[in-house]
């Protein structure tokens, strides 16, 4: 179903982002729970250096955060949480703070690695080493680590252990150049391997665009080089993470992904466990698979949870639903990873699920000048019991068909 959002921007006069504006009036037939929505504005509505609370009819206050576009103009950001077929209108008040929480913000740790904290609590963190052939295995990809929603701990697997290569959330396919790329893929000759990089070619963070800090979300925007052994940058990245203010015991993060071709096309080849973008957790799993299991839309309801997919490629008419999610433990805690692949993205998706903590989604593309890939992918993370289907389809769906928004001055 489909939210409406009306704002009503009323400018007090001789007033700049003062006292209260009227607000939002949001009608939702589907259940918002916590999810983070937005709306565009023109520039200069709101002071980004002030404080920024949203007042709802009973009076309930939740923190909006503005965000600067590239073109001048502003992004309004809030959590929601609405019943399903409701109402609920807001006031925006910009002179008190109803942040309590601390917000995010980013701590540089070391020279390749920044971590994101909410109040004194780390949420994820970017590794970035600088490559080094002759560290090839701990320099050759930069990655996302995700702490554990009620810890300070990691939930995520880094360098060394089952499988190297996979760490925390992260991108890589097999790579395919020239005339002959479709054919060279075919017969899987003539690969450069960014997903399991080993000869000197690699993906390798390049800069820092943006930061995002505040009491709704942070992230950042990178740009990361994919390199060839011969020192040729093949594809240009620019990543976007966000990570959205959530209840305790749960972590939500966007993963955007715009891969540019440099040199030619190129090929993305792999398969549903060679390429694409995927969750592996720590090692702890691998070492302990017996009791991870997966949870899958209503229409692979047949296969036993304690089943692992080998290459398990969506139903035309699975778009509406494609996520998929692993419930395993780390000591005594069970945690819940699903991950959601947004409608947008093109072709058909294939999932990758392996028991030792691998879950992920890939499908192939053909990179050209007019033809560059767009990737969205949300995670969803809880602790605890693990959410049933019904609560996982209800966040994918608010993920995949976000609000409508219509703006009345």
């Amino acid at each position: 179903m489909k939210i409406t959002i009306i704002l009503f921007i009323l400018l007090l006069m001789g007033t700049h982002c003062e006292a209260s504006l009227k607000t939002l009036t949001i009608s939702s037939e589907a259940k918002i729970n916590n999810d983070p929505v937005f709306i565009d504005l023109e520039s200069e509505t709101f002071d980004v250096h002030a404080p920024l609370c949203l007042k709802n009819e009973g009076g309930t206050f939740t923190p909006g955060q503005i965000e600067i576009l590239d073109d001048g103009t502003q992004r309004l950001w809030w959590i929601a949480d609405l019943p399903e077929r409701s109402t609920v209108s807001y006031d925006v008040f910009t002179d008190q703070n109803c942040n309590s929480g601390g917000g995010f913000y980013w701590n540089r740790i070391k020279d390749d690695a920044t971590r994101l904290m909410i109040g004194d609590k780390p949420v994820i963190q970017y590794e970035h080493p600088v490559f080094d052939i002759d560290n090839n295995d701990a320099t050759r990809k930069p990655y996302h680590h995700v702490f554990d929603p009620v810890g300070n701990g990691l939930i995520t697997k880094g360098v060394g252990g089952t499988h190297s290569h996979h760490r925390g959330i992260f991108l890589g396919y097999y790579l395919y150049t020239g005339e002959n790329r479709i054919e060279k893929a075919n017969n899987n000759v003539d690969r450069i391997n960014i997903w399991a990089p080993s000869d000197g070619e690699r993906s390798e963070h390049h800069r820092i665009m943006k930061e995002f800090a505040g009491p709704v979300m942070g992230g950042h925007v990178l740009e990361i080089l994919w390199v060839d052994q011969n020192e040729n940058t093949l594809v240009r990245e620019i990543r976007e993470i966000r990570v959205f203010n959530q209840p305790r015991g749960e972590i939500m993060i966007d993963f955007s992904s715009q891969l540019l071709p440099t040199a030619g096309p190129v090929k993305l080849s792999g398969d549903s466990h060679h390429g694409g973008v995927h969750f592996r957790a720590a090692e702890y799993v691998a070492e302990n698979p017996e009791s991870t299991i997966f949870i899958r839309p209503e229409h692979w309801s047949h296969i036993p949870p304690e089943d692992e997919n080998r290459g398990r490629t969506f139903p035309e008419n699975l778009h509406i639903t494609p996520w998929d999610a692993m419930v395993f433990h780390i000591g005594d805690r069970m945690y819940t990873a699903s991950q959601f692949t947004h409608p947008d993205n093109p072709g058909k998706s294939e999932m990758g699920e392996r028991k030792y903590g691998r879950l992920g989604y890939y499908f192939p593309y053909d990179l050209t000048e007019d033809d560059i890939l767009n990737l969205n992918y949300r995670f969803w993370i809880t602790v605890g019991q693990a959410p049933g289907k019904a609560d996982i389809d209800m966040k994918y769906r608010t993920f995949a068909s976000p609000p409508d928004m219509e703006i009345v001055h």
